[in-house]
């Protein structure tokens, strides 16, 4: 039976943060590694993927258990309304501390290292060799376009991408928080 209590909605705010701080610190993570050219940033950023990807699934069999703990579980629109919330809260994390980072932090210091490493000779003359010339001329003319956005723009950009993301996800961490763990018991005791 799907549960009456609403205690569940205040989980959402509170795995949420952490949700967006991992999200956060991938991104720092990715835009640090390629701003300062550092290899073991960019290796933490890859180890962080999988873990930011698995962390509301975490959070959604945390959520599962309490409730299983106290007799009741969460019905999948109650899940549903759960995951949404958890994901619209970590979007508003990571969307601070985007716009921290583009508004105090970068300094033209991400676009100055992307635009270093796309317009080297060899990778123009990679890109010539593939026929693909016209696409890298179109790839510096955006990175150019990018570059010219406010930071608030940069950090829209990215909430968009994200809320797209979490989306898509809520509707798989809702079955794994309105899973019913009663059917688990029982399989282990027979």
């Amino acid at each position: 039976m799907a549960t009456k209590n609403y205690a569940y909605r205040s989980y959402s705010m509170e795995y949420g943060t952490f949700v967006g701080l991992g999200w956060g610190a991938l991104f720092l993570t990715y835009v640090g590694g390629i701003a300062a050219e550092n290899a073991l940033l960019l290796l933490l950023c890859f180890l962080l993927c999988p873990v930011c990807f698995m962390m509301p699934f975490f959070f959604a069999i945390r959520l599962n258990r309490k409730m299983h703990g106290v007799g009741e579980r969460l019905s999948y629109v109650q899940g549903l309304f759960f995951s949404l919330s958890m994901f619209m809260y970590a979007c508003l994390m990571n969307g601070l501390i985007v716009f921290t980072y583009f508004q105090w932090m970068d300094d033209g210091s991400l676009y100055t290292q992307l635009n270093q490493m796309f317009t080297q000779t060899e990778i123009a003359a990679t890109y010539e060799q593939i026929g693909m010339g016209e696409q890298y001329l179109q790839m510096i003319d955006m990175l150019k376009q990018v570059d010219e956005l406010s930071p608030f723009n940069k950090t829209l950009a990215v909430f968009n991408n994200n809320f797209f993301f979490g989306l898509v996800m809520s509707f798989l961490t809702a079955v794994v928080a309105s899973y019913d763990l009663r059917k688990i018991r029982k399989h282990q005791q027979q």
